[in-house]
């Protein structure tokens, strides 16, 4: 009786290990292959230069992090086009305080760098609507994480990271606005 016992809890076992390696080589695959279409929907959109970079966490020069609402801090990227929403703490060179960052004006690309041997994209890019530039260097991982740095006459280079989101469809800008609150 106790070498049937013995023989039937080997089987179970034997079966159960089994089951959980093809469940966990099956699970592999699929993020595989999730980690391969999100590094080409990544890559599409940065060469077409249409995307959106959520901001979740701004760095103060000085050391320190503040965590921000990716949906209220944003960077858009449409062909030319750029919106700049987000929130600002450092050096001012204003009467009035700073305490935001938000434009629309016309992106003109001065360096787009792809070094596909890191995986990285290099994007530097002018944004003037017409009364302020700002000078804005993105750093685009290509699993879609990305580093933001924007700097301009009026305010202190201040840095920011996030996640980039490919667009699909077309983006509708809102109406023209001042640069900053």
């Amino acid at each position: 009786m106790k070498n049937l016992l013995r023989k039937l809890f080997a089987f179970l076992a034997i079966t159960i290990i089994s089951f959980n390696i093809n469940i966990s080589a099956a699970g592999s695959k699929q993020s595989k292959e999730e980690k391969i279409a999100q590094q080409a929907a990544v890559k599409k959109s940065v060469e077409s230069g249409r995307f959106i970079i959520k901001l979740d966490r701004i760095y103060f020069r000085r050391g320190g992090i503040a965590d921000l609402r990716p949906r209220a801090n944003y960077i858009i990227l449409d062909r030319g086009n750029a919106i700049i929403n987000t929130a600002y703490v450092g050096r001012q060179f204003d009467i009035r305080p700073i305490m935001g960052i938000n434009m629309i004006g016309k992106a003109s690309v001065s360096d787009k760098q792809n070094q596909s041997a890191k995986g990285k994209y290099v994007i530097k890019m002018k944004v003037n609507n017409g009364t302020q530039t700002l000078d804005v260097t993105l750093r685009i991982c290509s699993n879609g994480s990305c580093d933001a740095s924007i700097s301009g006459l009026m305010i202190d280079n201040i840095t920011y990271s996030g996640q980039l989101v490919p667009v699909k469809g077309e983006i509708v800008a809102p109406p023209p606005s001042g640069l900053l609150i």
